[in-house]
């Protein structure tokens, strides 16, 4: 490794460290003007202090949509490439994004086109999750027939029967409720403090330098 080369890795590692400590710090303090006390220009400095962050997220956003418009871009290159092999998707994924862009121009603010496509669409989709969740519950039962395979099972059974617009399985909606409020929402929380836990890791790995995209 050249000197150059150890350089440029000690100065992305500096840069990150910087960027990532200016941004921590802006958001903490300039989120709460109390920690300055009751004087005149608390809420001056609070905003002084959170400009940073600001302007970084601010950056954030914009590379994120030229990340998007570029996506786009790749892909309306690939499938138009497809087109001149004669692939037919690729025909219809370019005329599907072609007459939306033309429908979001010409009528702006218009929700028919979405919920003509997008909602059944998703309706579809989620009555193939529901599909899925009947015969994976059977494959359990199948290989694994005790009480953690039996309650998965129940507990399916429960939810869609509960979701079924009959009035005679109104009852069941009461144990849903419980369901989706008191475990889902438990293993949701589970799962963001373990996103959460996650970004916090990588982040301080990239702020000393440990990362391999920030080392080189």
């Amino acid at each position: 490794m050249g000197r150059g080369q150890r350089f440029g890795i000690a100065l992305s590692a500096f840069v990150a460290f910087a960027v990532g400590v200016t941004t921590a710090l802006s958001l903490l303090l300039g989120d709460n003007p109390a920690l300055f006390g009751n004087q005149p220009g608390a809420e001056q400095l609070a905003e002084l202090i959170a400009a940073p962050a600001d302007a970084l997220l601010r950056l954030a956003t914009i590379v994120v949509a030229l990340s998007i418009v570029i996506g786009i871009a790749n892909l309306l290159y690939v499938h138009a490439g497809k087109l001149a092999r004669g692939k037919f998707y690729s025909a219809v994924l370019l005329a599907s994004f072609g007459f939306t862009v033309f429908w979001q121009v010409t009528r702006p603010g218009d929700t028919s086109l979405l919920e003509a496509a997008q909602l059944p669409i998703e309706s579809a989709l989620a009555a193939l999750v529901a599909l899925s969740l009947l015969h994976g519950g059977s494959r359990v039962l199948g290989k694994r027939a005790d009480i953690w395979g039996l309650l998965f099972v129940a507990v399916v059974v429960v939810v869609l029967l509960a979701s079924a617009p009959l009035a005679e399985l109104a009852p069941l909606q009461a144990w849903r409720d419980w369901l989706m409020r008191v475990p889902v929402g438990a293993g949701a929380r589970a799962i963001l403090l373990g996103v959460a836990l996650g970004a916090v890791v990588a982040g301080t790995r990239a702020l000393l330098g440990q990362d391999r995209s920030v080392r080189g």
